[in-house]
């Protein structure tokens, strides 16, 4: 086989391993989507869109510039609910973090990745007393967009 061959097979099977592998987050979507008490749900941005109350327009706006969207929430026992945040954040993988927020109801972190100066996949970890809810985006959102997220994740 000449080598320019053997080059281009190479490159082609990094690119297949690269495509077929799972981000952490994914595989933790799916080990915990069918936990006991865990709803997990698959939602059309522009779906969502609709159920967003009219004044709260940037999370319309960030809803709109969405591609995808699926979340887990899980409502329960502190202990767990700290248990599936700390793992989810632990699943961060290539992500950066991109913007945390802390006020009385709970904690909101939000991990992306950027391309070409828009995040274009991301994912945020709600904690409350209460609640645990993972939230995991792709689309084409800006830096604004992005601040406004946390009025978004409280939304959902």
């Amino acid at each position: 086989m000449s080598r320019g061959i053997k080059q281009i097979l190479f490159v082609l099977g990094v690119f297949m391993v690269n495509f077929t592998q799972a981000h952490p987050i994914q595989d933790f979507y799916k080990k915990h989507k069918k936990d006991k008490d865990m709803e997990a749900q698959i939602v059309p941005p522009k779906i969502a869109a609709m159920w967003v109350d009219e004044d709260y327009e940037e999370a319309i706006d960030i809803l709109k510039s969405m591609t995808a969207l699926k979340y887990l929430n899980f409502q329960g026992d502190q202990s767990a609910i700290s248990r599936y945040a700390k793992n989810a954040i632990a699943s961060k993988g290539g992500y950066e973090l991109l913007l945390t927020d802390q006020d009385k109801r709970g904690k909101i972190k939000v991990f992306g990745q950027r391309k070409n100066g828009f995040v274009r996949k991301l994912f945020a970890v709600v904690e409350t007393s209460s609640e645990f809810v993972l939230v995991i985006g792709k689309g084409k959102l800006s830096s604004d967009q992005v601040a406004a997220l946390p009025a978004l994740a409280r939304e959902i």
